[in-house]
């Protein structure tokens, strides 16, 4: 079995395969403060709640955009399971080329993200994953990651507008009706929220449709906010909440001849 760790800005997200079958997903909140034992206590909990025994693990690989945290829950996978962590990062095999200024500065997320898109739809690709930020990414038939864009979050932005005004209220964000004038602040700003960043999946999706390599691209999306925000996308979006993970099993069959 594999054990997957991404540790994003907000959550830490665990997965096991068995074989290609994603046998468990739990998630944690991402906290500088934790130890090393604390994490490993953590995963340990993890894994026995959902019946997973240590033992059976034959292999772990993990993404981290964070690198105050990575350090740290790698130790607590190593402690644990006695195994090598493969790390996401430069040098590891992808199988797609990657062709921005800094091939280096592609995220652990992304790439695991763009791998398991590719296993799952093939290319050309548009792949969103709304998390913290929201980014999207294209990819040409060619299997080249050509680059993207990063937006803010939902959950960023209905924090910045409540922090950053006197008068406006905190919200909850909900997917709107048919009729998206707002009559009230609340609303309105749940409106511009979401169908704001909407308009501007679909805006990104279509004119990344139009570059060389491109045409008729389909579009994948990933990350705790991608169902409350596609919900309000015009675009056909695939949704994939375990794209992440699965994408980290591509990259370790690619990484090592290892079977899990």
């Amino acid at each position: 079995m594999l054990l997957a760790i991404v540790v994003g800005n907000s959550n830490i997200t665990v997965g096991v395969f068995d074989g290609g079958e994603l046998r468990m997903r739990a998630k944690v909140s991402a906290e500088a403060e934790r130890s090393a034992d604390e994490y490993m206590v953590l995963l340990y909990d993890l894994l026995r709640v959902n019946g997973v025994d240590r033992e059976q693990l034959g292999g772990c690989i993990m993404a981290s955009v964070v690198p105050s945290l990575t350090g740290l829950v790698e130790e607590a996978a190593v402690r644990l399971t006695g195994l090598r962590v493969i790390q996401v990062g430069p040098g590891t095999r992808t199988g797609f080329r990657i062709r921005i200024d800094d091939p280096t500065e592609l995220g652990a997320d992304l790439a695991a993200d763009t791998a398991g898109a590719l296993a799952l739809c093939g290319a050309p690709l548009l792949i969103i994953d709304a998390g913290t930020v929201t980014t999207i990414a294209a990819v040409d038939e060619s299997r080249s990651y050509l680059g993207g864009c990063i937006l803010p979050g939902l959950y960023a932005s209905a924090a910045l507008l409540k922090n950053s005004t006197a008068l406006l209220p905190s919200i909850a964000l909900r997917p709107p009706g048919e009729n998206i004038l707002g009559k009230n602040s609340a609303d309105a700003m749940c409106y511009g929220l979401l169908c704001g960043s909407a308009m501007m999946v679909d805006g990104f999706l279509d004119r990344y449709r139009t570059l060389p390599g491109m045409a008729g691209a389909k579009a994948v999306a990933t990350g705790g906010s991608a169902g409350l925000l596609t919900a309000s996308c015009r675009s056909e979006i695939i949704l994939d909440a375990d794209l992440t993970l699965k994408g980290l099993r591509e990259l370790y069959r690619l990484n090592t001849v290892k079977k899990i």
